[in-house]
């Protein structure tokens, strides 16, 4: 027997082969997936019920993307095996706050929380270990580890691995080892000019799964786009890497087909570099920034003695912050029928609709956003709103705010014309839609999108929602 004769018997659902051979449940194979990741991955719920309970069998254990067997099937969409592989969870502390449920005989504790949600490009398995950020020495070490990871960008693109399943290539120290000593060489001198040259490097946090603090497994975004002096050694570098079947791609929409917790370390990356590059220069004066706290500050090298730079006036205006634009994403409910609103603009594709979306203004809070952008695109008037969960955005640095909110009145208006139409939809329109019927009226987004979800929870889980009002 072979170990690959066992990776398919658990990829078939064959448990009487799987039962004769305990001796081989830890085994891996080049990509570091194990029987039960196997069993995951084809969504064999036999199988993977019976290994979880054998001790023999590690369901924590990581392939060499950093994904549990139960991270695989919930990926793939197979959540009853995603449910079982899920570790126990930890037992509920004294700072939750619990109630008594008066209807209960047996007086069971309840929680006042509601399940937590967690949509794609958020849900990172990294600790991003902010007071690492101000110590070099810890930072140099990392950088220097042989097993930290980088995640690289060219033009923003980051690098995937076509032989992999499209997934991003993580690439090691000694791939990008000239870049990385530029920033956190040993003989770096930290307090020199800056060069407007210097490679974009974050530290973005360690895996510390397998183990904690700086024994973890370190995470950086490194942007290689070919420039300045180093154009020449970087396009050399590109073309290394595509000689080798990697790619510099857009993220979209290619990273909605990778592993869900890895891209959000992705995502996290992506946005940090973008914003490192839109934040080269001084807003004051225009000289180059100097990257700082790891690449979580870019600060401007001007002396505070020296008044030519406004930026040192008054605070801390002399320190630039990564930011994150609020934008709202509401499922409009009908007030008297069975109905949602939805809306389609015309660069969409095909019959693509989705739900009202909008930036928060300055002075405003979301639930007021919620409001304005539902009148002023739709004419329609919302007075309720319950909350439903938020989506990272890193095109460049939005996050997302879902809603679903109920309607006051329902004649449409598209008075500020960004909007081509909104139309109000039945439930059984809606469901034709979410199954992929294609005589449905009009199509969803993709499922990874937080409209998807919105629209989804109406369809399916509206009662157990309208309960969290605020």
């Amino acid at each position: 027997m072979t170990p690959t004769q066992l990776f398919e018997a658990a990829a078939e659902g064959n448990l009487d082969f799987i039962r004769k051979h305990k001796e081989h449940y830890r085994d891996k194979n080049e990509r570091g997936w194990t029987v039960l990741h196997f069993a995951a991955r084809y969504g064999q719920l036999e199988v993977a019920t019976f290994l979880s309970s054998q001790a023999g069998c590690d369901i924590l254990a990581v392939n060499n993307e950093g994904k549990t067997a139960a991270d695989v099937a919930e990926f793939w969409g197979h959540d009853k095996v995603s449910k079982v592989l899920k570790p126990p969870t930890p037992s509920v502390s004294n700072t939750q706050i619990l109630e008594k449920d008066t209807s209960d005989s047996n007086n069971t504790l309840v929680s006042n929380f509601s399940q937590n949600i967690t949509n794609f490009f958020a849900g990172s398995f990294l600790n991003r270990l902010s007071r690492y950020r101000n110590d070099y020495s810890i930072l140099q070490r990392l950088a220097h580890s042989p097993q930290s990871k980088f995640i690289l960008f060219s033009k923003l693109n980051p690098l995937f691995d076509k032989s992999n399943d499209n997934s991003v290539y993580l690439a090691s120290y000694s791939e990008v080892a000239s870049l990385v000593d530029m920033i956190y060489g040993e003989n770096k001198n930290i307090e020199k000019a800056v060069s407007k040259d210097e490679p974009i490097l974050v530290f973005l946090g360690v895996d510390e799964r397998n183990a904690k603090g700086e024994e973890g497994v370190a995470y950086w975004a490194l942007d290689v786009t070919p420039r300045g002096k180093c154009q020449e050694s970087l396009e050399d570098l590109t073309k290394e890497f595509e000689s080798r079947g990697l790619d510099f791609a857009p993220t979209l929409p290619k990273a909605f087909k990778i592993d869900m917790r890895l891209a959000s370390v992705l995502a996290q990356a992506r946005a940090m570099v973008d914003w490192n590059k839109r934040n080269a220069f001084c807003p004051g004066c225009g000289r180059v920034t100097a990257s700082a706290e790891g690449g979580h500050k870019r600060v401007c090298p001007v002396p505070k003695e020296d008044e030519s730079c406004i930026s040192h006036n008054g605070g801390v205006h002399n320190f630039t912050y990564p930011r994150t634009d609020p934008v709202i994403i509401v499922c409009i409910v009908h007030p008297t029928e069975d109905k949602i609103l939805l809306g389609r603009q015309k660069s969409w594709p095909g019959k693509m609709f989705s739900c009202i979306a909008g930036f928060v203004e300055a002075g405003e809070s979301i639930e007021e956003a919620v409001r304005r952008e539902a009148i002023e695109e739709t004419g329609i008037v919302v007075d309720r709103v319950s909350y439903h969960s938020s989506q990272p955005w890193p095109f460049p640095n939005s996050l997302m705010f879902g809603f679903i909110a109920e309607a006051v009145t329902t004649d449409i208006k598209l008075e500020d014309k960004e909007l081509e139409s909104a139309v109000w939809f039945t439930r059984s329109e809606v469901l034709a839609s979410l199954k992929g019927n294609k005589d449905s009226p009009f199509a969803m987004p993709a499922a990874n999108a937080i409209a998807y979800k919105l629209v989804k929870t109406w369809a399916f889980e509206w009662s157990r929602v309208i309960s969290a009002k605020i």
